[in-house]
C-alpha cells in the first residue's frame, strides 16, 4: 500500500468513525427539534396516501404530472361510489401505522390475499352498480389496484421504512462531515507495510 492509498484509507476510516459518533450523540434539544421536523417532512412525502390518491386518480381516468397538471387519458373505470369503497377497503390496510411497522413476507402476503379476496368479492358482487362497463374490466381494475398497494405494503417489510426515515434524518440534520486530514505518523509511519 503505497503513502497515497494510505491516506486514502485513513481519511475513509476517519469519516466513518465521525459518522457513528454523530449518530450517537446526544442531540441538543434545538438538535432535536430539528430531528423531529425532518422526519415530519419525510413522513409526509413518503406518505401511503399518495399512492392511494395515485389509484383513485387512475380509476377516475386521470394522470396527474410533475407539475401538478391533470390529464384526462381514459373514461372512468366505475363511478363514484365504486371508487370510494375500494378506497374504504384499500384505506384500511395501506396506510402510514401499516407502513411503519413492522411486517415480514408472511404478513404482507397474508394482507394482500385479504385485501384481494376482499376486493374480489366486493367486484364481483358490484360491478353493475358500479358501473363497469365490462367484466373483463375487472383484472385491469383489480392490477391497478393491488399492485401498488404490495409495493406499499413491502416498505414495512422489517421495519425498512422506519429504519429509513431514521437515517435520512440523521443524516439531513448532521449534515456533511468535516474531513479531518490523516495524523501524521511518527517513526514506524516512515516504513511501509
Amino acid at each position: 500500500m503505497n503513502q497515497e492509498e494510505y491516506d486514502q484509507y485513513a481519511m475513509q476510516k476517519d469519516l466513518n468513525q465521525q459518522g457513528v459518533e454523530g449518530n450517537m450523540a446526544p442531540y441538543t434539544p434545538q438538535m432535536q427539534e430539528q430531528v423531529a421536523q425532518a422526519q415530519a417532512v419525510l413522513v409526509q412525502q413518503t406518505n401511503p396516501d399518495k399512492v392511494l390518491i395515485e389509484i383513485t386518480n387512475k380509476l377516475k381516468g386521470y394522470y396527474v404530472n410533475p407539475d401538478k397538471t391533470i390529464v384526462k387519458f381514459s373514461d372512468p373505470l366505475m363511478n363514484k361510489k365504486g371508487i370510494s369503497r375500494i378506497m374504504f377497503i384499500l384505506s384500511s390496510i395501506v396506510n402510514q401505522n401499516t407502513i411503519l411497522s413492522h411486517l415480514d413476507e408472511k404478513e404482507i402476503s397474508k394482507l394482500m390475499i385479504l385485501l384481494s379476496n376482499d376486493m374480489t368479492d366486493d367486484l364481483t358482487l358490484n360491478w353493475r352498480e358500479y358501473e363497469i362497463s365490462d367484466k373483463m374490466m375487472l383484472d385491469h381494475i383489480m392490477d391497478a389496484i393491488l399492485f401498488p398497494a404490495f409495493f406499499a405494503l413491502k416498505r414495512a417489510l422489517g421495519q425498512n421504512e422506519k429504519n429509513w426515515l431514521g437515517k435520512i434524518s440523521v443524516e439531513q440534520i448532521s449534515g456533511a462531515p468535516r474531513i479531518q486530514p490523516p495524523k501524521k505518523g511518527g517513526f514506524w509511519s516512515k516504513f511501509k507495510i
